[in-house]
C-alpha cells in the first residue's frame, strides 16, 4: 500500500494543486481523498483515472470537490465503470448532473472507513476520515484533530495547518500541542506554495513528520 500526494495547496494558490491524496491499495485499486477543481486534469495526466475505484470527500468547498463529478462521469464514459463515493453527502453535487442518471455513476464503497464530524465552515458538513485503519485525513478543520483517539491509532496523518490562527483552520501552534509520537506521524498540508519554506521550518521546529508536496509518495505497511 502507498500514499501518493496529488496536490497539497490551499484554495487560492495561484500555481498550486488543490489538496488531494491517492491511497493505492494492495489489490491494485485506489481511493481518492478529495477531488478539487484542478485535480481531474492532474489525474488524467498521470494516467490514474481507471485505478480510482472510490472517491471520498471531506466537504464541498470547490477546492475539495470541484472536479469530483467530472471524474465519475469520465470513468463511466471511458471505462463503463461506476465509482464508489463516500465522506460527506454527495447529493447536491449529483443534483447538478443534468441529463445524467446519477445512479449509473455511483456504487457503494467497500473499504474500511471511520469518519469524524469536524468544524470548518459554518453550516457545512465536514468530515475527517481514517481509511483502512491506516491513513487519517483532516480535509479542513478549525480545530486540531491530533488529540483524538482516531489520530492516536492512525499510521499516517495528514492535517491542514494555518500559519496563524483563523476561524476555519487550526494553526500550526495549536497542532503542536499534540503528543510527540502523533506529531512525528503527521504531515501538514493546505498551504500557499510561497509559504512552503516557512511552514517547513515550523514543522521541523515542532517535530512534525514534514510538509507534503505534490508528487510525494509514501509507503504504508
Amino acid at each position: 500500500m502507498k500514499l501518493e500526494v496529488i496536490g497539497a495547496n490551499s484554495a487560492f494558490a495561484k500555481e498550486g494543486v488543490n489538496s488531494s491524496l491517492l491511497l493505492h491499495l494492495n489489490d491494485g485499486s485506489a481511493v481518492l481523498l478529495d477531488c478539487g477543481y484542478n485535480i481531474f486534469p492532474r489525474l488524467l495526466e498521470k494516467g490514474l483515472t481507471q485505478k480510482i475505484k472510490t472517491v471520498l470527500l471531506s466537504h464541498t468547498h470547490q477546492d475539495h470537490c470541484g472536479s469530483a463529478i467530472t471524474l465519475l462521469e469520465y470513468r463511466l464514459a471511458a471505462y463503463g465503470e461506476t465509482t464508489a463515493i463516500g465522506g460527506v453527502s454527495w447529493q447536491k453535487l449529483l443534483d447538478l448532473c443534468e441529463g445524467s442518471d446519477s445512479g449509473r455513476l455511483i456504487r457503494l464503497p467497500d473499504i474500511k472507513l471511520e469518519m469524524l464530524d469536524v468544524p470548518h465552515a459554518k453550516g457545512m458538513e465536514c468530515k475527517a476520515m481514517l481509511v483502512e485503519d491506516k491513513v487519517f485525513y483532516s480535509g479542513d478543520s478549525a480545530v486540531s484533530l491530533l488529540n483524538t483517539e482516531t489520530a492516536q491509532k492512525a499510521q499516517f496523518i495528514v492535517h491542514d495547518a494555518a500559519l496563524s490562527a483563523n476561524p476555519n483552520h487550526a494553526s500550526i501552534k495549536e497542532l503542536a500541542t499534540a503528543p510527540c509520537d502523533v506529531k512525528a506521524r503527521t504531515y501538514l498540508t493546505h498551504y500557499l506554495p510561497e509559504k512552503y519554506e516557512e511552514i517547513s521550518r515550523l514543522a521541523e521546529k515542532y517535530g512534525f513528520g514534514g510538509v507534503l508536496k505534490s508528487g510525494d509518495i509514501f509507503g504504508i505497511s
